[in-house]
């Protein structure tokens, strides 16, 4: 599966949930369950390579102060979330992470079960497990580390619209 049609579907599964973020899992379940196992494995390894991607600390950054601090489990979430925005709001993400502050205000910027799409339409298949790349959990991001009380300087714009969380 190339990266076109791996946004493909998730665009798809976005525009299916309109306005609830609650709705994208399913959303993408449902469209990955309607592809053969190989495909739904090609998704996951494209999936992969893109949470890999977004493991940097300027984007853990960003979340921190969306979500009034996170941890590392948190900080997959956050980048479960950020594929769930779609290509455009992830690529622009990557470029900018203070260009987040130009979202409307959410509780929280996570999507955990987004995440888990893939290996539940799997399953659906398949007895198999599907085969996933786990090299990220616990690799360092990228970049370099800041502390709490750099955030407002690195990120002005999300840091003022999110003042209320620190």
């Amino acid at each position: 599966m190339d990266d076109s049609r791996f946004w493909r579907l998730i665009e798809a599964a976005r525009a299916q949930a309109g306005a609830s973020e609650q709705a994208r899992p399913p959303a993408l379940l449902a469209a990955l369950a309607a592809l053969p196992a190989d495909e739904i494995q090609a998704f996951q390894r494209v999936y992969d390579r893109m949470i890999a991607r977004a493991n940097r600390w300027d984007l853990w950054g960003a979340a921190w102060l969306m979500n009034g601090g996170c941890s590392d489990d948190g900080f997959r979430y956050f980048r479960d979330w950020l594929i769930s925005e779609g290509k455009a709001r992830y690529e622009q993400a990557l470029a900018d992470p203070d260009s987040l502050a130009e979202l409307p205000l959410r509780d929280e910027a996570e999507l955990e079960t987004f995440g888990y799409a893939a290996a539940d339409a799997y399953a659906e298949h398949t007895d198999a497990e599907l085969e996933r790349d786990w090299s990220d959990e616990g690799a360092l991001p990228e970049g370099r580390e800041w502390h709490e009380d750099e955030l407002a300087a690195m990120l002005p714009r999300l840091a003022a619209r999110y003042a209320d969380r620190r």
